[in-house]
């Protein structure tokens, strides 16, 4: 029955039998077996193949919904059962969010596979958005991202306050300055990550609060694009402190009123299996010296 489930969600997710046994490596009459043998078991129609598309019924969503969280279980239970607790072996899937590119995912998968070379370490780039769905899915066993969560089915474990600023290269003419009034943000020529990060939302809003009006002559919806274009132009943007902080030759300067700090957090499934891997990574991220972050 378990096969005949996992089939159903294949089905499902491409909304064709023919692309579900194509990519389960299965004809299509043994997969539309397995799919009946369900649907008689349970005595209920679990998809509508009246349409171009194969849809599920009503008592198939219902369905779905429950067989989604049994098989993550299931895939926890299995984890948990090839978990070693010495860390001589396992796997960790750990999402980051793009703002930790620049500084934080080099030196922390560094550290991590320099303790526990054993442990098969996958890292992925995500929005939060993204992160917080792939997390619930049991895509990842742990995130790093901010403490601003969309879903109540997702945990935090808070890390590090960080203060966004304005940050600019070494030619820019603010380059060295400590502060600077929002005022005279008004004018000045910014680059800023698009609507899709995390961090633009808060920037919109300051600049609304301040009632300040700054060019914004680009977006990107790449970190190390923004980095790299703000290193090379005369133009500034609005970071967390740390990237500028870890940038050779690039200046951090907070604003006055500042913004309000945001918390650097672990995010995991709430109530979700956590292995020996996953919790020697929180307590690797935990004992890291978050306030003076070494310049690469």
């Amino acid at each position: 029955m378990m096969r005949s489930a996992r089939y159903l969600l294949a089905v499902i997710d491409h909304g064709s039998f023919t692309r579900a046994a194509e990519t389960l490596n299965v004809s299509q009459p043994a997969l539309s077996q397995q799919i009946r043998f369900l649907e008689d078991t349970l005595g209920a129609k679990l998809l509508d193949r009246s349409g171009r598309t194969v849809r599920p019924t009503d008592a198939g969503q219902a369905y779905i919904r429950h067989l989604k969280a049994a098989l993550q279980n299931l895939d926890a239970a299995q984890r948990a059962v090839h978990d070693v607790g010495n860390l001589t072996s396992g796997v960790l899937r750990v999402a980051f969010l793009p703002l930790f590119t620049t500084y934080l995912v080099g030196p922390v998968v560094q550290a991590f596979r320099k303790r526990y070379p054993d442990i098969d370490l996958t890292i992925d780039i995500l929005p939060q958005a993204v992160m917080e769905r792939a997390l619930l899915d049991d895509q990842y066993d742990v995130g790093v991202g901010l403490g601003d969560l969309a879903s109540l089915d997702v945990a935090t474990e808070p890390l590090h306050d960080t203060e966004l600023c304005v940050v600019v290269g070494k030619d820019h003419p603010l380059a060295g300055r400590r502060k600077l009034a929002s005022a005279k943000l008004s004018g000045l020529d910014l680059a800023l990550l698009d609507g899709a990060f995390v961090t633009r939302a808060p920037i919109n809003q300051y600049l609304k609060a301040n009632k300040v009006q700054p060019r914004i002559a680009l977006e990107s919806n790449s970190v190390d694009a923004l980095v790299a274009i703000v290193q090379s132009t005369l133009l500034a943007t609005i970071l967390p402190a740390a990237t500028a902080r870890n940038l050779p030759g690039f200046s951090a300067i907070r604003l006055d009123p500042p913004f309000a700090t945001r918390t650097t957090s672990a995010l995991l499934r709430r109530d979700g299996y956590r292995s020996a891997g996953t919790k020697a990574f929180l307590a690797l991220l935990k004992e890291r010296n978050w306030a003076a972050e070494p310049r690469r």
